[in-house]
């Protein structure tokens, strides 16, 4: 009898899916589905987590697939994205969910894993959140009167307009707060740990690196491009008060145009960035289970208790600041872990830095060698051929593989 049962109630499902009207804007740009688990890159565009996985070069920079902007860390999955969209298309979102959940269990590889709490959280916390946000709001006071329902209007009429559907009316603004001023996001920038701000609240001075409020991590490289996407959807959810904050946003920069954020994008920390690929120290294939540095560019330190088979692996700033951050692929590591320091390839590093030099001359050249991305889900450890660790596309290095790498280690 159940047997019978169960196909039937996953027709239903699927029906259901295909009913719900998915805005342009949620629909993937490598695989063209519903975004799942959604990855903000630093250029502003969002893809699945898979599909970045899956499109990224492992042994040298990569590039976005809408815009081809380069960039080196593989960024954790925004959940206030994936809070928006489990709220907005569930159906299709569970349907996505099992979808790709097949496709991990037989790579034995898997994306990180969310407690029911992160988007459906206690009535009280959004009670808080809301209550800040009012406070906030008052205290604006004179520059949020000062707009008229008029600028309100011109507003609206040449905001972007996305496609919304029943489902966008359980979005409410405690939704969509800022993790610094707890009000509604103001052209929001998603950080490389996933965590959201408004552009204006994002202010370090280019002498300081960016650390999140949330989770203490330090936001590698340049300041990222805002996310037009979310940034279009909140404007469309929530016209007045988004041409609110715009108007009251404009007046604070005629006061505050020296202290601007963009010290910060131009500052010294792009050129450092780039100094260190030089290093002559770069772990190809291998990336940083923190930070999500991809490859791991100077020391690389992989945990030896992990079990996993994508196994479990540090940069040395990741592995120094002692953070107690989950792993990029839901391993189960434990702090009291051991780790051992492990030295890079030579062969590997002569090939890596000569490719680098040849592109610092032949910039096009950089766009004709990008991989291409073609659907979800993790690349299983079998497709990968031996000495694949020369390819432009390639795995984390797993357990099995490391041996080539371990030729001379140190225990920590």
């Amino acid at each position: 009898m159940e047997e019978t049962e169960k196909p039937v109630e996953m027709e239903v499902e699927v029906q259901d899916a295909e009913s719900e009207d998915i805005a342009d804007s949620f629909l993937c740009c490598v695989c063209l589905e519903l975004l799942y688990k959604p990855v903000v890159l630093s250029c502003g565009h969002i893809s699945c987590f898979w599909c970045v996985h899956k499109s990224m070069s492992w042994a040298h920079e990569s590039h976005c697939p809408i815009c081809r902007h380069p960039y080196i860390h593989f960024p954790s999955i925004c959940k206030m994205l994936h809070c928006l969209l489990i709220k907005m298309y569930p159906d299709a979102y569970k349907m996505r969910e099992i979808q790709i959940l097949e496709e991990e269990k037989s790579t034995r590889t898997f994306s990180p894993q969310f407690d029911a709490l992160v988007c459906h959280g206690t009535e009280e916390a959004k009670v808080d959140g809301s209550s800040q946000s009012c406070t906030t709001s008052t205290q604006c006071g004179s520059s949020l009167q000062a707009v008229s329902s008029r600028d309100v209007a011109i507003q609206e009429e040449n905001a972007p307009q996305v496609k919304l559907n029943e489902n966008s009316k359980q979005i409410s603004r405690s939704d969509v707060l800022c993790e610094s001023c707890k009000q509604l996001l103001f052209r929001p920038i998603v950080l490389n740990c996933g965590h959201v701000y408004c552009e204006s609240c994002l202010i370090v001075p280019a002498d300081e690196k960016l650390k999140c409020q949330v989770c203490q991590s330090l936001h590698p490289g340049e300041l990222p491009n805002v996310c037009l996407e979310l940034n279009h959807f909140l404007e469309e959810q929530f016209p007045e008060e988004y041409a609110m904050k715009r108007c009251a946003a404009q007046l604070r920069e005629k006061t505050l145009h020296s202290e601007s954020s963009k010290a910060y994008v131009h500052g010294t920390h792009k050129d450092e960035d780039r100094k260190s690929l030089w290093s002559g120290k770069v772990h190809i294939g291998v990336g940083c289970d923190y930070c999500g540095m991809v490859p791991i560019i100077g020391d690389r330190y992989r945990c030896l208790d992990c079990i996993e088979k994508i196994g479990f692996d540090l940069c040395g700033d990741c592995y120094n600041s002692r953070s107690k951050l989950p792993g990029r692929f839901n391993q189960q590591h434990k702090p009291e872990h051991i780790f051992q320091l492990m030295r890079p390839n030579p062969e590997h590093n002569f090939m890596w830095r000569l490719r680098t030099s040849i592109l610092s001359f032949s910039p096009d050249a950089r766009n004709e060698t990008a991989p291409n991305a073609s659907s979800p889900g993790p690349i299983p450890p079998t497709e990968v051929p031996e000495g694949s660790e020369l390819e432009l596309s390639l795995p984390f290095q797993f357990e099995a593989d490391a041996d080539e790498d371990s030729s001379e280690t140190e225990a920590i």
